[in-house]
């Protein structure tokens, strides 16, 4: 038997017994960056009924790279009923999904329960302040950005991305 038919055989043998893990390759991708072939192999868990909430959430995330920001919080979701962990990344993956289609109070209740993980790193939550600072002022609730300005300005002085908005909050 040449090495063609054999390759073809253990191939064959690899997909019926299992071998090849549509999870592993799907997270492969996303670590390649090659989100096309990871949406494919999460999908096909998912059509095969398996790792639920793995899967969804590597979907969404390959939908997010992809900029499918809907389809994206709606995989999230799906994740989030299948059990999968909730994380601060997670609901910050959602959060910014959300704000990409503009639902900006579902993206500041996504950063809200972000900030409350318990593996929400300091890092992460200044970030997520952040982006709330960003979105209220989107909204133009200017009331609120001026409160949130002077705690962030507080807590992180080196921080000069609020240089620019502390002078237009003096102004008005």
């Amino acid at each position: 038997m040449n090495r063609w038919k054999l390759g073809l055989l253990l191939v064959a043998a690899c997909l019926i017994t299992g071998c090849a893990s549509n999870m592993k390759d799907g997270i492969t991708f996303l670590e390649e960056n090659k989100y096309e072939e990871a949406l494919g192999c999460f999908e096909q868990e998912i059509a095969d009924g398996k790792h639920l909430d793995e899967a969804y959430r590597g979907m969404g995330i390959a939908q997010y790279e992809l900029g499918e920001y809907s389809d994206a919080l709606d995989s999230f979701e799906q994740a989030l009923e299948n059990k999968t962990e909730e994380t601060a990344t997670l609901y910050s993956l959602m959060a910014a999904s959300a704000l990409k289609l503009e639902a900006y109070e579902d993206a500041l209740t996504y950063y809200e329960k972000a900030r409350k993980m318990e593996d929400c790193t300091e890092e992460l939550k200044q970030e997520i302040r952040y982006n709330e600072i960003a979105v209220y002022q989107t909204m133009g609730d200017w009331e609120t950005v001026k409160e949130k300005v002077a705690s962030y300005v507080e807590d992180y002085p080196e921080d000069t991305r609020m240089d620019k908005t502390v002078e237009f909050l003096e102004t008005r």
